[in-house]
């Protein structure tokens, strides 16, 4: 795919949706899976719920010299499968992702990485996301569609086609779809949008370049000593280049470290202190982040305890969280939180 996709050229032969599937697939527009056909009705209707007007730009990507409309979002989450209703929470990725700091383009162009959405505040409920069990996995509609939309966005808009400008040597399953929801119900402090200073009666979206989620696993303690060594250890696949790390604290986690009187702010810093590693460790595997120094300089996995971003989602039944590193030039790409239009 080498531009965006053409609307009227996608909606010729939407009577017949064999010949849509496969309009998509020999233009590139696809992400391999079926598509629901963009017809002018159905993209009408997302640019009506955004209250803008088509050719409204909602971001650029200056090393493209493109931008990013409303029309261009409601064609990909048409294709998607989004419902009308999820357009807020898309224009407000879609405008996080086009902020400088975020670097759209290098985080689309290199590395296994891909834009992860972290959905807080009410918008939660009134969309029906998931925050809870399998919270990476299939089975809910907005979080598959939603990041799903994000997917083809970049791909048809942005210029991320694997093997063209998408130069991953692996990718991972997040580029199929990449969005999660903090969870009200077991969240023991205040939301990730209000932490990252929205107005707690706001819902937010953070976004972050992030690897694949890192599994963690502690139901034997608890205490919150062995759980949050558990997490740092986990935190260590961190690539020492800088940048930020998600950590996702499960509800058992969460409900422990809550217990023990510790604020958000506590296990950023905590986990700052734990996620460590020395010179000479980090030599020895050939991950020294640039230049020499003394074997026993401590590297921490990441620069501060502000680049810990902390939420709580997933199932309560078992004692697991999961981490999110940033991809190998993680300083290019910082986190970014918008404000979702009511």
């Amino acid at each position: 795919m080498t531009g965006t996709v053409d609307l009227a050229a996608a909606t010729v032969e939407c009577a017949d949706d064999a010949a849509v599937q496969e309009l998509f697939l020999q233009r590139g527009w696809s992400d391999g899976l079926p598509v629901v056909p963009p017809t002018p009705e159905r993209v009408r209707a997302v640019v009506e719920a955004a209250q803008l007007p088509g050719d409204h730009v909602l971001g650029r990507i200056p090393e493209q010299a493109r931008a990013v409309t409303v029309e261009h979002l409601a064609v990909n989450a048409v294709a998607a499968g989004c419902r009308v209703e999820h357009t807020s929470v898309l224009v407000a990725i879609v405008r996080a992702i086009t902020r400088p700091e975020f670097g759209l383009h290098s985080a689309t162009i290199s590395g296994a990485t891909a834009p992860l959405a972290i959905v807080s505040g009410d918008s939660v409920r009134q969309l029906g996301m998931n925050s809870g069990a399998s919270l990476f996995g299939p089975g809910h509609l907005a979080n598959a569609t939603i990041g799903r939309a994000v997917r083809l966005l970049l791909q048809n808009v942005c210029g991320g086609v694997p093997g063209v400008l998408d130069k991953s040597t692996f990718g991972h399953p997040g580029k199929y779809s990449y969005c999660i929801a903090e969870s009200d119900e077991h969240n023991p402090w205040e939301p990730l949008h209000v932490a990252r200073g929205l107005d707690p009666q706001d819902s937010g979206v953070t976004v972050f370049s992030g690897e694949g989620p890192v599994n963690v696993r502690n139901d034997w303690s608890g205490e919150p000593g062995p759980v949050l060594a558990s997490i740092a250890d986990g935190m260590l696949r961190s690539h020492f280049t800088g940048g930020s790390v998600v950590v996702v604290l499960g509800p058992l986690h969460a409900a422990i470290l809550a217990r023990a009187g510790m604020s958000r702010a506590d296990v950023q810093a905590e986990l700052h202190r734990l996620a460590r590693r020395s010179t000479a460790d980090l030599a020895r595997i050939g991950r020294l982040p640039g230049g020499s120094g003394s074997p026993d300089e401590w590297w921490s996995a990441v620069p501060t305890a502000d680049d810990v971003l902390l939420t709580v989602a997933g199932g309560h039944l078992y004692g697991y969280s999961a981490v999110i590193p940033a991809w190998v030039a993680g300083p290019d790409s910082l986190p970014v939180t918008e404000r979702v239009p009511r």
